[in-house]
């Protein structure tokens, strides 16, 4: 995926967005799909208008500029959706902090396993009230798009719930070195039976 694919996902929502708009939105801690600096984001503005998969809708006296999607940048959604293969290597930093606590001092991993929790729990009550209050907070929460989202939302409190619960297990498991790792995290296949 690239950003420009992004960029087109967030103004096929059918509302003009400036950079500031965009920016924003990828770097929203409930939005998990893509983050990207400012400067990556006001250069691939730059280069969709000149290849017209975007238009802009206004600028103001400041510069403040506002774009929309164009028939061509709908036309590039698409083929991406329907054509390019996802991407499904992740590139986690926290996994992979995680992944390496074992080179830590107790203390040092323990702390950084706190923050962890605490960034997940944050992200976990964030995505509650989103999702608790998502008729009050748009008008349109029952069209195609919000719907999706909605349900997209949904799946990531899910992953958060679940990395909460492993997380206290990997605590168990780092607190007590005589504790049996398979038998504090059991395989997903046998925690997921039905």
């Amino acid at each position: 995926m690239a950003l420009r694919h992004a960029i087109l996902a967030a103004l096929s929502r059918g509302k003009p967005r400036t950079g500031y708009d965009l920016n924003a939105s990828f770097n929203d801690v409930n939005d998990r799909a893509w983050h990207a600096s400012p400067s990556q984001v006001y250069s691939e503005l730059t280069k969709m208008e000149s290849r017209g998969l975007i238009e802009i809708s206004e600028r103001n006296e400041r510069g403040r500029t506002s774009y929309v999607i164009s028939d061509a940048g709908y036309d590039e959604l698409r083929r991406w959706l329907l054509h390019d293969q996802p991407d499904h290597g992740v590139r986690d930093d926290a996994a992979l902090r995680l992944l390496n606590l074992w080179v830590l001092q107790r203390d040092e991993a323990e702390y950084l396993l706190d923050a962890e929790v605490a960034f997940q729990r944050q992200r976990h009550f964030s995505l509650s009230h989103l999702l608790d209050n998502w008729e009050d907070e748009r008008e349109d929460h029952d069209s195609p798009v919000w719907r999706n989202r909605r349900a997209l939302y949904t799946l990531w409190l899910r992953q958060t719930s679940l990395t909460l619960g492993w997380l206290e297990q990997l605590r168990e498991v780092l607190t007590d070195p005589d504790a049996s790792v398979a038998a504090v995290m059991p395989h997903a296949e046998h925690a997921t039976r039905r």
